[in-house]
């Protein structure tokens, strides 16, 4: 059985003007197309729908418990029609991406809230992730993009750099080095170090500015977020090395934040998947973040 949208308008015309004359003028059909319209409908159901008088046109039986079901069906079509129409031009729909901590907890937040306030009818699905797993959701398919340091392995995806995130020098108040101006490399090994745990694009920064001086890297305390290391430099544990994204995500008096002489950065970047076109809503929320970067470019672009 094949019953058309056609056909279902044509139904809920009759129904409404009790008239095929004015259906016909509503529908702009010929009153010939009109019936034949309802004939070939009520030849699938096997009923009569209506019932014709010299005056009008009047609902069956039949057709008065068909009109429910027929007004559910093209509404639900309409509506989806609609929907399609809408997720076609990227004002329905659903986002699904992931971002490294760091970038969650500053600069994802801001572009999420601005994104929401201009498409409300759009969900935002977001999962923070490290390095890898970003890249191997992208490639999976179970991300629509990931926002992050370039990964290892980029086949099938696309590493687009939006901003450099430097490393600053973070240490206590009280501090030998917390007055200065800028520290280097040869002086920051001689104290503790809390380290980010191996396999992080962050430790990797940190095990290449020891490089630097020819020091092993023998962290006093490992940890893997951010701010747990803070914590311990607050405390007097040791001293660490962060991205510049850490003077959006923290405002605290209790350590300083101070540039290297030796800049050291990460790319962060656009992990793209290059098998599959992203959505119109995805490029929008791209776009939103690029521009959320940019407002902030004053804490990101250097490591001054």
């Amino acid at each position: 059985m094949n019953i058309s949208s056609r056909q279902l308008q044509a139904f809920l015309a009759v129904a409404h003007h009790e008239s095929f004359t004015e259906a016909a003028e509503q529908l702009h059909l010929t009153q010939p197309s009109l019936s034949n319209q309802i004939r070939q409908l009520e030849a699938m159901l096997r009923v009569e729908l209506f019932e014709r008088t010299t005056r009008r046109v009047v609902l069956s039986d039949a057709g008065r418990v068909f009109l429910p079901t027929a007004e559910k069906v093209l509404n639900r079509l309409t509506g989806g029609v609609s929907d399609m129409h809408e997720f076609a031009a990227g004002t329905m729909g659903k986002v699904t991406f992931a971002a490294l901590l760091t970038v969650g907890a500053s600069l994802v937040p801001v572009a999420m809230f601005e994104f929401q306030r201009r498409n409300p009818k759009i969900v935002l699905e977001y999962i923070e992730e490290s390095d890898e797993p970003i890249y191997q959701q992208v490639l999976n398919g179970d991300l629509d993009f990931g926002i992050g340091a370039p990964p290892s392995n980029q086949q099938d995806v696309e590493f687009i750099p939006i901003y450099k995130d430097y490393l600053h020098f973070v240490c206590s108040p009280e501090h030998p080095l917390a007055e200065q101006a800028e520290v280097s490399w040869q002086q920051i090994v001689q104290y503790p170090f809390i380290a980010m745990k191996g396999g992080m694009s962050m430790r990797h920064l940190m095990e290449k500015g020891f490089a630097l001086t020819n020091t092993p890297l023998r962290p006093v305390q490992t940890a893997t977020y951010q701010s747990t290391i803070l914590g311990m430099v607050a405390c007097g544990i040791g001293v660490s090395v962060l991205p510049s994204s850490l003077k959006i995500m923290f405002k605290r008096n209790d350590v300083r934040i101070i540039p290297i002489t030796e800049s050291l950065y990460r790319d962060i970047g656009l992990i793209i998947p290059t098998k599959k076109e992203l959505s119109i809503a995805a490029k929008e929320f791209i776009s939103v973040f690029r521009q959320v970067v940019d407002d902030n470019n004053q804490l990101l672009p250097s490591s001054d």
